[in-house]
């Protein structure tokens, strides 16, 4: 097995959270989330094509909860799960690295992994900042 080079470390999502891949004059393609991190996601997905490495956005929610709209990723592997297709539309795995999505954006991601995922099992830990009333002026 290769070297792992992941920034963030992936925390396997065991909870219904999906992605949705948004693309103009594009079907969209809907996927459940397989592992999540504050730097990018693995999602499982069935389609009749793939999608292409390269910028894309998705959108990612739960069944339950809000949801993180069109962040800016760019698609770094696809490929066919074989054992698990049986022809056309092929069941397939992508990994898909986030673009810049700023500090707001990063507290939505962090909120929403802590949702879905658990505070310790999304590897959050609030405890080393301070309470907001006692944050430096």
């Amino acid at each position: 097995m290769g070297l792992d080079h992941r920034k963030h470390k992936r925390v396997k999502a065991d909870s219904e959270i999906f992605a949705a891949f948004v693309a103009p004059n594009e079907p969209v393609i809907v996927g459940r989330i397989l592992d999540l991190s504050l730097g990018g996601v693995g999602v499982k997905y069935i389609a009749t094509g793939k999608l292409r490495p390269g910028p894309t956005s998705i959108n990612i929610f739960g069944m339950s909860s809000n949801h993180l709209g069109r962040i800016q990723s760019t698609v770094i592997y696809d490929i066919e799960i074989a054992e698990e297709s049986w022809s056309i539309p092929a069941v397939r795995r992508c990994g898909i690295k986030f673009g810049q999505i700023g500090l707001e954006g990063k507290a939505k991601l962090k909120e929403f992994m802590e949702a879905h995922l658990g505070r310790k099992q999304a590897g959050i830990d609030h405890s080393v900042l301070p309470p907001v009333s006692e944050q430096p002026k």
